[in-house]
């Protein structure tokens, strides 16, 4: 099967306290329109350390695998599946045991929050161009509503506003790129807005700004060529 990669890291940067973290990646698209992100994130202020390998097709959920280690003991680990009006998770979370859950959706579900910031930008596969400026995207689900991803992994729901603020090339410790910046209007949950700068087509991660965490996500190394 013919297959196509590109790999990366990503900084991240306190607005005063400098570097507190950062996320290794690598991307696997296939012929066939799957693909497949394989994350290590990991957070030094706060000790927590996320592995992910999560599925597509496109950009539609398929299935993901989240572990997620807090000052050096298991947090949680699940297993998620998506299929066309369904998702599941099964789960051992510490001081909860096991955990079996199962959600109906409207559909397939439309994107999956699974706390790489590398898949923070997926999200924006949602924004249908041609369409107003600010669109709302529902039947998003998550593993967890923590803004750190720390809590979990279960199943939750997401939906917010976006919208498209323009092209922009913006520079990078990776370099420099054409980007598209979006807004994502997350004022429903209390949270400032999360701004995003994506790779066109690929959509992905270039840069992203959340005043919530006071944090620059930044592409520091590109190894391929995202597509």
């Amino acid at each position: 099967m013919e297959q196509h990669a590109w790999s990366g890291r990503i900084d991240y940067i306190h607005d005063e306290r400098g570097e507190r973290g950062r996320e290794w990646f690598t991307v696997t698209t296939h012929d066939d329109g799957h693909r497949v992100v394989r994350a290590r994130c990991e957070m030094d202020d706060t000790e927590i350390m996320r592995d992910v390998t999560y599925s597509m097709n496109g950009f539609t959920p398929e299935e993901a695998y989240i572990r997620i280690v807090i000052k050096g003991k298991h947090e949680g680990s699940g297993w998620f599946t998506f299929d066309e009006n369904e998702a599941r998770c099964e789960a051992i979370i510490s001081g909860g045991g096991r955990v079996s859950q199962t959600m109906k959706t409207p559909g397939p579900a439309a994107s999956f929050g699974a706390h790489p910031v590398l898949c923070d930008c997926l999200h924006a596969s949602l924004y249908k161009h041609g369409g107003p400026k600010r669109q709302r995207v529902t039947n998003i689900l998550n593993s967890s509503h923590s803004p750190d991803g720390s809590t979990g992994p279960m199943l939750g729901e997401w939906e917010f506003d976006i919208e498209f603020i323009g092209e922009e090339r913006i520079t990078v410790p990776a370099g420099t790129f054409d980007t598209y910046h979006y807004t994502y209007h997350l004022d429903h949950y209390g949270w400032a807005p999360e701004e995003v700068w994506v790779m066109p087509g690929s959509n992905q991660l270039v840069k992203i700004y959340w005043d919530v965490l006071k944090t620059s996500y930044v592409l520091a190394e590109l190894n391929g060529d995202p597509r």
